[in-house]
């Protein structure tokens, strides 16, 4: 999604190479929110990785199957709450976990499980809104230098630049400007994987992940004069990419003593196929010629492909008597290992950005539950995830499409859990604060805003176990 000037090399009536996904793209859809699931799961900030048992944890470590000793059955909704004030829905989690059953053994094989489990992995929605006043500069003073001839010819047409490609805009006034960034859609992942238990002291656990990607962008960019004529223009663009991918993961979990387990899990990278569909307005209004001009301009069933980076995952668990529960788990990726490729495209810039300016990511989860009573449990929990990307753009890698780039993250979590002989309900409430450096459209140095995105999920769990 080059936002700006591949639409407007779209005004030229030929069909040209696009570069529809950017390393920026690639970033939003390799990221995932670590603690979203179970309501367990999620009011332990995630920390399940060497305990296991939970419908939720096979995201992270498959050998969490191990554990089991029944078939359990879970559903979860959500409510999510977005910085914006707006409310949405969603299922959070739904699972079946066939349990084959003790063999009686005390060595080597005990008993084993098959999971398959949908697991939402990050929420898109957003809305931002930034305005620009009294600016020495237009968005087509930079055509000159971002386009091609092609493109010099369109905007000459359109009335934006003279036949030297100086913009005709803006060269005497100064403008105000608005851009409106809107986000929606979302990322999950069904899990089919199989756990075992070797010895009550060894768990293994292996199993494929199955992504879905369902995202849309509008982005809006008015731009308005203020001279004596009050000329003006405006872009909406709208992107919808649809994507599936796979992913395998392998875990591991061992029962050191009755009161500490070990953890370990390794996830390949994700392969992922992106299917975009763009639809482009720009209008003009040249009020001193009395000139009016709209084009609009499709792109659609464009392909490219992408891969994450791989995930290695350590965690521990505590375990004190029947009383509680102690969980802490560091995962580390590293987002310089994106790639984008597409059999007719050269991405060359884009992997210059991601080997550059991309970096690793380390995400901390520690989470606790307290039996208040016999059946009733309370928890708590807390995730920190690092800066994937540098957060200065350079001039050496200028945008020229807006950018909202994702700095530290951190998860404040907390939960009620009901477990009967059967049935078994969960409640579980996550506040996150997502701080953010956001780029307007304009190669710049400076972002036009810093700030935090706040959010969040209350989620109830509702589960069988047989």
């Amino acid at each position: 999604m080059n936002k700006f000037w591949m639409a407007a090399a779209g005004l030229l009536l030929s069909a040209a190479s696009v570069n529809a996904q950017n390393a920026y793209d690639a970033l939003n859809f390799s990221k995932a929110d670590p603690i979203m699931g179970t309501a367990r799961y999620s009011a332990m900030g995630g920390a399940l990785g060497a305990l296991g048992a939970d419908a939720s944890v096979v995201k992270d470590n498959p050998a969490g199957l191990g554990v089991y000793r029944s078939c359990d059955l879970t559903l979860t909704p959500n409510v999510y709450i977005t910085d914006d004030k707006s409310v949405g829905f969603n299922i959070n989690n739904f699972a079946f976990v066939l349990n084959f059953g003790k063999s009686g053994h005390k060595k080597g094989y005990v008993t084993s499980s098959l999971g398959i489990a949908y697991n939402r992995l990050k929420n898109f929605k957003r809305y931002s809104s930034f305005r620009g006043q009294d600016l020495n500069y237009s968005m087509t003073d930079y055509f000159k230098e971002a386009s091609s001839d092609a493109v010099y010819d369109e905007s000459i047409r359109l009335g934006l630049l003279d036949k030297d490609g100086n913009s005709l805009f803006s060269s005497d006034a100064l403008l105000d400007n608005r851009i409106r960034y809107k986000e929606e859609g979302s990322m999950g992942e069904w899990n089919i994987s199989y756990g075992m238990n070797l010895s009550n002291r060894f768990y293994w656990g292996v199993g494929v992940g199955l992504m879905t990607l369902d995202y849309t962008q509008t982005v809006s960019y008015d731009e308005n004069s203020l001279n004596a004529y009050g000329d003006s223009w405006y872009k909406d663009e709208y992107c919808e990419m649809t994507g599936t991918g796979f992913n395998f993961k392998f875990g591991a979990i061992g029962r050191i003593t009755d009161f500490m387990r070990v953890g370990v899990a390794f996830h390949t990278p994700t392969f992922v196929s992106v299917d975009q569909f763009t639809n482009t307005n720009m209008d003009y209004n040249n009020l001193n010629d009395r000139n009016y001009i709209n084009t609009e301009i499709d792109y659609s069933d464009t392909e490219y492909d992408l891969q994450t980076p791989l995930k290695v995952q350590g965690s521990l668990g505590f375990i004190i008597g029947k009383r509680a529960l102690i969980g802490l788990e560091y995962q580390l990726e590293d987002f310089a290992a994106m790639r984008l490729s597409d059999g007719s495209f050269d991405f060359d810039t884009e992997k210059e950005i991601i080997n550059d300016r991309m970096k690793q990511t380390h995400t901390f989860k520690v989470g606790t539950e307290i039996v208040i009573v016999k059946g009733f449990s309370g928890r708590l929990g807390f995730a920190y995830v690092t800066a994937p990307v540098d957060q200065a753009l350079s001039e050496e890698y200028n945008t020229t499409y807006p950018v909202a780039l994702p700095k530290e993250a951190m998860y404040y979590t907390g939960g009620l859990g009901y477990k009967g002989e059967t049935f078994y309900a969960d409640f579980g409430l996550v506040f996150k604060n997502q701080k953010e450096c956001f780029y307007d459209w304009l190669p710049t140095a400076t972002p036009i805003s810093e700030e935090s995105l706040f959010s969040t999920n209350i989620m109830a769990t509702f589960g069988w176990r047989f």
